[in-house]
Order: structure tokens, then C-alpha cells, then sequence
């Protein structure tokens, strides 16, 4: 069941992304496209990654940093400002946020934690 309801969201978000290559109409150049063509590409591309990379790894966040990464690099790709220093940089900061996201699955304040309770104080006389 838990397979099943992890397939529902990634077949919906390709099955958007391959409607989209379909059935709209592309422009030119990524600078000639509209705000509605661009978000209707690259929304269900973005979430289509994070998914995909989430039903292997078993971790949104980490899948969401990375398929935050892909973006920006096909993004950057697009407009022909691929360099060696950006992709460098995406790379660091990927790794970054994939590495806080799994340190933080062990650390939760409410699971395992000893907080202490409040105790009335009297006061001396």
C-alpha cells in the first residue's frame, strides 16, 4: 500500500510533464518564453525528480535539494551559462543541504528528548 500511494504522485507529475512537452506549444529560446510556459514545464519536471528520487532514497528533502539542483543546471544549461565555477557551486551547496537534511532525521526536539517540568519555587520567609 505504502508503494502504491509513493507511485501515485510520481506518475501524475511525468504524466503533466509529458502532456506539457505534447500538447503546448514551445518557444524559441528559454528568454523568449512566457511565465506560464516556464512554470508549466518546469514545475512537474521538478516535481517529477523529487519523486522519483524520493520512491529510491525514502527522503523528501534531501530528494527536493537535489532535484533543486538538476533545475538550476538545466536552467543554467538553457541559457548558456554553464561554467565550470556554477556548476561547482550547485554541487557544494546540494551536497550541503543534503547532508543537513539527513543529519537532521535523527535530532527531533519532541522524540527522545528529556525535558525537564516545571516546578513551583516557594519563596524563603
Amino acid at each position: 500500500m505504502k508503494l502504491f500511494i509513493k507511485l501515485i504522485p510520481l506518475t501524475l507529475s511525468w504524466a503533466v510533464f509529458i502532456g506539457v512537452i505534447l500538447f503546448m506549444p514551445y518557444p524559441e529560446t528559454l528568454s523568449q518564453a512566457s511565465f506560464f510556459q516556464l512554470t508549466a514545464f518546469f514545475i512537474p519536471l521538478f516535481l517529477g525528480i523529487a519523486f522519483a528520487i524520493d520512491f529510491v532514497f525514502n527522503n523528501i528533502a534531501s530528494s527536493i535539494a537535489f532535484s533543486l539542483g538538476i533545475i538550476l543546471l538545466i536552467c543554467l544549461k538553457a541559457l548558456k551559462a554553464v561554467n565550470s565555477l556554477w556548476v561547482l557551486l550547485i554541487i557544494i551547496a546540494v551536497t550541503l543541504l543534503i547532508s543537513y537534511f539527513k543529519g537532521s532525521k535523527s535530532s527531533r526536539l519532541t522524540s527522545n528528548s528529556f525535558v525537564p517540568k516545571l516546578k513551583n519555587l516557594r519563596r524563603k520567609k
